[in-house]
Parts: C-alpha cells; sequence; structure tokens
C-alpha cells in the first residue's frame, strides 16, 4: 500500500478570505500609528513612544485574531498591558546602564511568561501579553528619549495600541467581516515536566546563550540575534518543530535582510517613502504568512532594516553583520531545543492526533445522540485539528528528507495522517442535520471505523471496515474519507510513532458509539 497526500485544507496559498485578517491588523497598526503620531508630536514626544505603540498594535492584532478575551479577560489585558509596559521600560535602561543584568533580568522574565502557562488560558493569555512590550526593546532602534525616560508615557502609549486593537477588532467581528475569534481552552499536561517547564528552560538557555554571544561579537546590534533566537523558539512544538521554523527563519530574514538593507542604502534618514514601503511589506507578509512562515519571517526582517533606515540607523554597510546575527540567533534556538530537555516532534504529534480523533469520535457520537450539542462538538474537532495542523510543515520537510531514506516503502507518514483528517473534515462540512437523520445507521458504522483506528494506538491490529453509504454523495464522500484514514494507520505507523504502549497496560472504556476505546493515549504537549 502507498500512502501519499500532497494537499489539505491548509494550502501552501492563502484562501482568498486570508486578506480579511491581514486588513485588521493592518488597519489597527495604522490607525495606532496615526494616533500615537499625533499624540507624540502634540506633546513634544520623542517617536520611541511611536514605535512602541506600533509594535504592539501589530503583536496585540495578531493575538487578538486568534483569541479574543471578554469580561474580566479583557480587563485584566487592559490593565496588564501598560504595566508591562512601563516594566519593560525599566529593563531597557538595565539592559544600557547594567548590560548583566539587563540581560538576565530580560531572559527570565520571557521564560517565566512562558512556564505560567501550565496555570491554564488566563495565565497563558496574560504571560503572551508580559512578553510582548520586552520584544518590542529588541526592535526601537532608538534608546528611550529624554521626553519619556521613566515617566507614564510607555504605559499610556501601550494602553492606545491596546485600546485601538480591541476597538477595531470588535468592528470587524461584530460586522462579519472576520469570524468571531475562539476562546481559547485549557489543555492537560501530563507527565513528571510539563510541557510549558521545558519549553521555559529552553527559552531560557536560548536567550542566555544568544545574548551573550551577541554582546561578544556583535556589541553594538546584539539584538538582532537574541530577537532571532526568541522568535525561533516561541511556539515551540517540538525540535523538529523549532528546527523547521529556524531554517524558515534563515531563508526568509536573509531574503529580507538582504533585499530591504539595500533599499534602505538608497533612502535618506528621516524619508517618510520608507515608512509607506514599510506599511505595504506588514500589508502583504501578514497576508502570505498562511502559506509559509517564511513569508513572514522576510516580512518582519524587512520591515524591520526599513523602520532602521527611517531612523538613519544600520545601512549596506551593516548587511552581513546582520545576517550573522539572524543566522546566530537561529542556530541557537535550534541547539537549545534539541538538547535542552527536548520535547520530541513524535509526542507533541501523538498527543494531539489522540485529542483530534476523541473530538471525531465525540462529533459522531453527538450527531447521533444529542443533536443538540452538535455544534459545540463540531467546533470542538475543528479547534483539535488546528492543533494537529500546526505540526504539519515540519513534518512535511521530514517526509521529503529522512522518511523516504528511512521508512518502509509505502508506510504513511504523519503529515500524510494530518492531511487524510483534514480531508475528512472537509468532506464532513457538506452534511446537514435533516441529511443525517435518515441515516443513523451510516453514523453509526463511521464511529465504529474511527473506533477501529483509535483500537490501534492500544496495540490492537483491526482489519480496515468497508462502510455503505448507500447512493447520497455528501455521504459517499465521507465513508470514502474515513476509509483512506483507516487504510493509512497501521499499528506499524503508530509504533514508529513511539505509541501503542502493551495492551495489558492499557484500560479500554465503552464509548457512546458502543466500541472499546482507549482510555489515555500517549500524552505530550
Amino acid at each position: 500500500m502507498s500512502v501519499r497526500v500532497s494537499a489539505s485544507r491548509a494550502s501552501r496559498c492563502p484562501p482568498a478570505a486570508a486578506w480579511r485578517p491581514a486588513a485588521v491588523t493592518l488597519g489597527a497598526v495604522l490607525l495606532t500609528w496615526y494616533a500615537a503620531w499625533r499624540l507624540s508630536l502634540a506633546l513634544g514626544l520623542h517617536l520611541d513612544v511611536v514605535v512602541l505603540a506600533s509594535v504592539l498594535a501589530l503583536t496585540l492584532a495578531r493575538m487578538a485574531s486568534r483569541e479574543r478575551a471578554r469580561g474580566w479577560g479583557l480587563v485584566a489585558r487592559g490593565v496588564a498591558v501598560p504595566v508591562v509596559a512601563l516594566a519593560a521600560s525599566e529593563v531597557g535602561r538595565l539592559l544600557v546602564t547594567h548590560a548583566v543584568v539587563g540581560g538576565a533580568v530580560f531572559a527570565v522574565v520571557l521564560a517565566l511568561a512562558v512556564w505560567v502557562r501550565r496555570f491554564g488560558s488566563m495565565a497563558t493569555s496574560l504571560g503572551v501579553l508580559a512578553s510582548l512590550p520586552f520584544i518590542t526593546l529588541l526592535v526601537v532602534p532608538v534608546p528611550v528619549g529624554g521626553a519619556t525616560a521613566r515617566t507614564a508615557w510607555p504605559a499610556v502609549f501601550a494602553l492606545l495600541a491596546f485600546g485601538v486593537v480591541t476597538l477595531v477588532q470588535t468592528v470587524a467581528e461584530r460586522t462579519g467581516f472576520v469570524p468571531a475569534a475562539a476562546p481559547r481552552t485549557k489543555r492537560r499536561e501530563n507527565g513528571t515536566l510539563p510541557a510549558s517547564t521545558r519549553m521555559a528552560l529552553q527559552l531560557l538557555a536560548g536567550l542566555a546563550a544568544s545574548y551573550a554571544l551577541g554582546r561578544w561579537l556583535f556589541p553594538d546590534h546584539w539584538s538582532w540575534a537574541l530577537l532571532s533566537c526568541y522568535v525561533v523558539t516561541s511556539g515551540n512544538r517540538g525540535r523538529g518543530d523549532v528546527f523547521h521554523k529556524g531554517v524558515l527563519r534563515l531563508v526568509g530574514a536573509l531574503a529580507g535582510t538582504a533585499s530591504a538593507t539595500l533599499l534602505a542604502g538608497a533612502l535618506q534618514a528621516g524619508d517618510r517613502v520608507a515608512v509607506v514601503l514599510l506599511f505595504v511589506v506588514l500589508g502583504v507578509a501578514q497576508w502570505l504568512r498562511q502559506a509559509s512562515y517564511a513569508y513572514w519571517a522576510a516580512g518582519a526582517t524587512a520591515m524591520l532594516a526599513l523602520l532602521h533606515a527611517f531612523f538613519g540607523v544600520g545601512g549596506v554597510g551593516q548587511l552581513t553583520e546582520r545576517l550573522l546575527g539572524v543566522t546566530l540567533g537561529a542556530v541557537v534556538a535550534v541547539v537549545a531545543a534539541w538538547f535542552v530537555l527536548p520535547v520530541r516532534s513524535s509526542a507533541v504529534f501523538r498527543r494531539r492526533w489522540v485529542d483530534a480523533l476523541a473530538a471525531l469520535s465525540d462529533l459522531l457520537s453527538a450527531w447521533r445522540e444529542r443533536p443538540a450539542e452538535a455544534a459545540t462538538a463540531r467546533a470542538a474537532f475543528d479547534e483539535a485539528l488546528v492543533r494537529l495542523e500546526e505540526l504539519a510543515p515540519a513534518f512535511r520537510l521530514h517526509r521529503r528528507t529522512l522518511h523516504q531514506l528511512l521508512a518502509p516503502a509505502g508506510e504513511a507518514h504523519p503529515a500524510d495522517l494530518v492531511a487524510l483528517l483534514h480531508q475528512v473534515g472537509t468532506v464532513l462540512d457538506a452534511l446537514t442535520p435533516d441529511l443525517l437523520a435518515g441515516h443513523r445507521d451510516t453514523v453509526v458504522a463511521w464511529a465504529r471505523q474511527v473506533g477501529g483506528v483509535r483500537r490501534r494506538m492500544r496495540a490492537e491490529e483491526t482489519e480496515p471496515l468497508l462502510v455503505p453509504a448507500g447512493d447520497l454523495t455528501a455521504l459517499v464522500d465521507v465513508s470514502a474519507a474515513l476509509a483512506a484514514l483507516d487504510r493509512a494507520f497501521t499499528l506499524s505507523t503508530w509504533r514508529r510513532l513511539g505509541g501503542a504502549p502493551p495492551a495489558r497496560n492499557v484500560t479500554a472504556v465503552k464509548t457512546e458509539a458502543g466500541v472499546a476505546q482507549p482510555s489515555e493515549g500517549p500524552r505530550a504537549s
């Protein structure tokens, strides 16, 4: 049997609707920039606070597009942003006046922002918010001006960015321009050392090493290495994901930095053409980000080069040093992820695969027994599928390289499994409650087929089922997609992922589908 799936709903090209969230983000950044610029002129402040507000708006907008806070969660964010902005401005002073102490505080704060994820969704959101002003320190190409040093102005402009982003995102959702972002759900972490702790220690080691090496090798531009290390390490989904992101970061950053630095060399300091180009690059990079992270890496570094050109910092003469700094940070990040309490990509895949199949079983059960809960179950399945697909780019790289050399011929690869499950999600879109109401037996058969796939995670080799679906196209498509998944997911495939514990160590439970399922799968996140 040969399994090869080359496409999924996570297309290599951005979907047609991808421009909408990109437009919302660009709109929020533009409004924030204009409001901050006008306010800084009126108050006689330095442009550093304008850059601070704009960079915060960009990161806050991306965060809001993925997960919206409401009620007290929104209030907590509104309080946290200005407070952290003040703390970050003080750390920025330490980085200038006491390099060792400032670097240590910087690394510890960002590591703690990752470590607190173990305490739930609210702590995760606040941890992300806490890190944003500190990352902005690495982007702002000028020191804190005399008019804003040790004042409340950084907090005021941070609150301005938060307010504008919240307003723009709310209007976009209320008008239906973009779908409402779902609230973040808490994820369980099993094991002696939670993944969030491992990631925090990896980030701490990577930031410390890149800061020390950056200060030594690039004393005037150490922030390039530090920023590159953080970008590659953040959002760690296993060491394979970090390696893949590091490669894309290098490719994109080298291309973006080279082209933008050469272009910026033709511009004079203060030339507003650099600002216009910066926002054009931002819009395009936001749109193309869904196609590949490399586009965003290229766009982000190009924007940074243009920003530095506007302030008269850097230029063509520093191109080589900038590229070396980016490379150093990416390499340090990959080394930290691979050797400091590494999180295996296969373990992350197993956990998310288990969760996705469990969500699919719950959805089929809801369609059959609890129609009122079907919408909630479908949303849970879609969320689990998105989390699983986040791993696909790194596994596609592995499939094109090591898998072809080491794996048995014709064996399914995790990237194939993700695409097959995604195909199941696609054909499920055509089903309606009225259609399913008259085909209960077919839904039961589907549940048993999914159960057979899940039983293989208990080291039980089951034969693929043949599920008749009548002559309705929508039902035939679902049956065909599930059959393809059933055939591809063999016990040997699961074992190569490190799964399939001895059956005697796993307790079977009875599900509503009437099929024995594993009570616990391998857990890692």
